[in-house]
């Protein structure tokens, strides 16, 4: 920790005045790194999470590492900090779609650090669809909209179900049953069960009639 301080405190302060943000970032990853490997041994601790080896291997950019610290960690699908490491980590790998359903998760664990998350990330894609849902989506006006965002996007991009279902079952929350209903309804629209769409769509309705008129627009 104390090393992890020092780097953060005077290292990196000193080398962003001397050398400029970007080359900074570039000339501090080793540091990052070798810090990553003296803590790769280390439980997770809430309290302490960002001296984990998983957050400081993607300072380092060893994506790899990163996952595979996370992987480490007992149930971290259910941790807001290390699911969103794994998403990180997995999008700087293999690009946005194989990270979707993550990307579903966490919104739904804790929405303020999926906003967090989802603001630092430079994809063009991802930025117009989160400026379009801001924008668009009339819900509490606070963060915790940003819930709703997993299943919202599938109104707009409906050929995302394949990586948004991806996403493992979580507390069955409104957000998620949200997604779940809309994933059924493109199911059901491919084979033409119109009774059942009836029905599916009324479900839908009584759930989030915002998201439902966000779906029907385009119907």
């Amino acid at each position: 920790t104390a090393a992890w301080i020092e780097v953060r405190d005077e290292l990196e302060p000193a080398a962003r005045q001397l050398l400029g943000d970007l080359q900074a970032v570039q000339w501090l990853k080793p540091h990052w790194h070798r810090l990553a490997q003296r803590t790769e041994g280390l439980g997770f601790d809430a309290a302490f999470n960002e001296t984990h080896a998983a957050p400081l291997f993607l300072r380092a950019d060893d994506a790899a590492a990163a996952a595979a610290a996370v992987a480490k960690i007992a149930s971290w699908r259910r941790i807001p900090a290390p699911l969103a490491w794994m998403a990180e980590a997995r999008w700087r790998q293999d690009g946005l779609q194989a990270c979707w359903g993550l990307i579903a998760e966490l919104a739904w664990l804790a929405p303020a650090r999926c906003d967090e998350l989802l603001r630092r990330w430079p994809d063009p894609v991802l930025q117009r669809l989160r400026r379009r849902f801001d924008a668009d989506y009339e819900g509490d006006g606070d963060v915790t909209d940003l819930a709703w965002f997993p299943a919202w996007l599938l109104t707009e991009q409906p050929a995302l179900a394949t990586w948004l279902g991806q996403a493992q079952p979580g507390l069955a929350t409104a957000p998620e049953r949200g997604l779940r209903a809309l994933l059924d309804l493109l199911h059901l629209e491919r084979q033409g069960r119109q009774r059942d769409l009836v029905a599916q769509r009324r479900q839908l309705r009584e759930l989030n009639a915002v998201l439902f008129a966000a779906y029907i627009k385009t119907r």
